[in-house]
């Protein structure tokens, strides 16, 4: 929403980052809210104003947890900040705190507020305040739209809380309005957790996914990220939608040139590959890590920095895409059966079948070429 020109109050674009900064801020968001979980805790108040934010370095930080659920021990003294509490909570505020049927923030609580903060930070714009107004009293309405009576602005089979376009603020009238940037344009991954979310899990918690389940839907969807080839996009990069002409959602500027699409596969039993659900879209010097080689390695925040370092790269060399073998060892081009040494490269043609790592774990790559 800051990045509109005619928003009085912008800030200077080298402050704000790019749409792939706010993937990897809604990384390192998930990666505490699971530590928390992991031991035990909640924290009740999850919101804009108690996560710190820098878009440039794409770090993110966790403050305010003073208010930190310990059950059984520390029980919870505030029920969260307007835009992020759980429905179920705001439901039953009304109740006394002995009432069993009175709920206050918990795990649960915490994964309805982390999935507003990543829909919002990726959006810009609220999952559940859309054109429905359920009473006269504001008061009222709001407790009511954000509890009860609390509906998915981009519910596909109900409309009734669907944003209208014409109540927007002209600096809000790109990114609020779903119709112009839908949730879908953050991937297949994402897009079913937002589902999961905002309509399976809205009125369910236990249906609500993990931290761990937004963690690695997020890395797995940059992997499906490309940089526009607008110079002057102001989100530089956008999530391939799987068409054969893809085009930046944000500037509309379309995919020139070919596309290499790596599904991963690995190795079900001796004979047998299997795909799984992931893939690697290709861009030019764009690098290729352990994680992406093997099922062994775990793309997660207790990577060694040897497990960060790049083992190839793909690039666009001389009209071909290729990709360049800098360290890996068993490195096979099954369609041609021939070993691809480190230091040499393979060409990624259609249909081509390419074995990353010989070793347990290791992964076979199958290319399609895009936008031909």
């Amino acid at each position: 929403m800051f990045r509109n020109q005619q928003y009085p109050l912008r800030l200077d674009q080298s402050e704000l980052g790019d749409w792939l900064s706010y993937f990897q801020i809604a990384v390192n968001i998930s990666r505490g809210v699971k530590k928390l979980h992991q031991m035990g805790l909640a924290h009740s108040d999850l919101s804009y104003n108690n996560i710190l934010v820098d878009p440039v370095t794409k770090s993110a930080c966790i403050i305010d947890i003073d208010g930190l659920v310990v059950p059984k021990l520390f029980p919870p003294e505030v029920i969260g900040t307007a835009d992020f509490i759980a429905p179920e909570v705001l439901k039953t505020q009304h109740l006394k705190l002995q009432d069993p049927n009175r709920h206050l923030p918990n795990q649960k609580t915490d994964l309805h507020a982390l999935a507003v903060l990543i829909y919002m930070y990726l959006l810009r714009r609220h999952p559940l305040r859309g054109g429905k107004i359920w009473d006269l009293d504001s008061e009222k309405d709001e407790i009511l739209s954000m509890g009860e009576k609390a509906m998915f602005i981009e519910h596909p089979e109900n409309n009734s809380n669907h944003v209208k376009s014409d109540h927007l603020r002209k600096w809000d009238a790109f990114w609020g309005d779903p119709q112009k940037i839908p949730y879908t344009v953050t991937g297949p991954y994402i897009s079913e957790l937002f589902r999961k979310t905002f309509i399976d899990g809205l009125h369910d918690p236990i249906r609500r996914p993990t931290a761990n389940e937004w963690e690695a839907a997020l890395l797995k969807t940059v992997d499906l990220i490309q940089p526009c080839q607008n110079s002057g996009c102001t989100e530089k990069w956008y999530v391939f939608d799987n068409t054969s002409n893809p085009k930046c959602p944000f500037c509309g500027t379309p995919h020139q040139g070919t596309l290499p699409v790596l599904d991963l596969y690995f190795k079900f039993d001796d004979e047998v590959w299997k795909p799984e659900n992931h893939r690697l879209m290709v861009y030019h010097n764009q690098y290729l890590f352990k994680w992406h080689v093997s099922r062994k390695v775990i793309r997660n925040e207790n990577l060694t920095i040897q497990d960060k370092m790049p083992v190839g790269y793909f690039t666009f060399h001389q009209g071909r895409w290729v990709l360049v073998n800098q360290s890996l060892s068993g490195m096979k081009d099954v369609t041609e059966q021939k070993e691809i040494p480190p230091g040499s490269m393979v060409e990624l043609i259609d249909g081509k079948k390419i074995l990353l790592s010989s070793e347990e774990g290791g992964r076979l790559i199958y290319v399609t070429m895009a936008n031909q």
